[in-house]
């Protein structure tokens, strides 16, 4: 099966790209911009809201299935450009269904979402379950279901994983997330500010990649919530990896909105239910479990 990743610079991506090549069945084929972050993987740098590139990108890797985590995904940057997050994260994506039918809509289309197309506010105070009604309250999370109303509208077999908070490590990182910012901080004896007031099921980008895997080799469809199995605020997030690494725990300090006011507002609590994932075979790891993993390697 030949597999095309989206996105296989950033660390959903990467991660991605490794979980398809440990196994022999799959041929996997990677996009970007830039440089290849697999040297080894067939990679082709594209730009996914030029249609003309995106028909070449596919006329290129003829894939099977298609896993589409390519995205603006800064909130903060996006509420500050929303024409440009809407070009990246609604426009690339509404160009991959066009051109996918185009093809005959054989390939399996998965669109990698977020836990930001909550409003954080639930009638009963639980974990967000697939099907509960989505209401926004940024840019991001507005492009990203609108991205999901433009994959369901796909004639062929498409998925929708939502996710929240990904964090981990990857070689050729462009950026950096709450992990690799907890332990830059604490370990230059830096304090830092993490919100404490926001509830959210912290997601390793290992355990996201191989749910992305599962919906693939299950040939799933529909909406998953493909998440960590914690649910627990950055604070204390930022705890668990200050006490791990044996960093500080006193540098790690609760904020509330009150405190900082960020130029994108975020939901209050958006905890994904993975119960529907589970059921597939989905098996996240905990949270402590993967941090001690991750301990040799960051």
């Amino acid at each position: 099966m030949r597999v095309l990743v989206t996105g296989s610079r950033g660390l959903v991506g990467y991660h991605v790209a490794e979980a398809f090549r440990e196994s022999p069945s799959y041929q996997v084929f990677l996009t970007g911009r830039g440089e290849a972050p697999i040297p080894d993987l067939p990679y082709r740098s594209a730009d996914l809201t030029d249609r003309t590139e995106v028909r070449a990108l596919l006329a290129w890797a003829q894939p099977d299935a298609v896993i589409h985590s390519a995205a603006m995904t800064l909130v903060d940057a996006c509420q500050e450009n929303p024409a440009l997050c809407w070009q990246h994260n609604v426009y690339a994506t509404y160009l991959l269904v066009q051109s996918l039918t185009e093809m005959g809509a054989k390939a399996q289309l998965v669109f990698v979402s977020t836990d930001f197309v909550y409003d954080g506010y639930p009638i009963e105070k639980r974990p967000y379950v697939e099907g509960d009604y989505e209401a926004p309250v940024s840019i991001y999370g507005a492009t990203k279901l609108a991205a999901e109303a433009w994959v369901k509208t796909y004639p062929g077999p498409w998925a929708i994983a939502r996710t929240a908070l990904v964090y981990g490590w990857a070689p050729t990182l462009p950026r950096d997330n709450i992990l690799l910012r907890v332990l830059k901080q604490l370990r230059q004896g830096q304090p830092i500010s993490l919100f404490a007031d926001q509830v959210r099921t912290p997601s390793w980008a290992g355990d996201v990649a191989q749910g992305l895997r599962l919906l693939v080799e299950k040939r799933a469809q529909d909406l998953y919530h493909i998440a960590g199995p914690d649910i627990e605020s950055p604070f204390s997030f930022g705890q668990k990896v200050a006490r791990v690494w044996g960093l500080p725990t006193e540098l790690v300090v609760g904020i509330t909105e009150e405190d900082l006011r960020l130029t994108a507002p975020r939901p209050p609590y958006s905890p994904l239910s993975i119960e529907k994932a589970r059921a597939l075979g989905y098996a996240p790891h905990d949270t402590e479990t993967v941090l001690q993993r991750l301990r040799s390697q960051v």
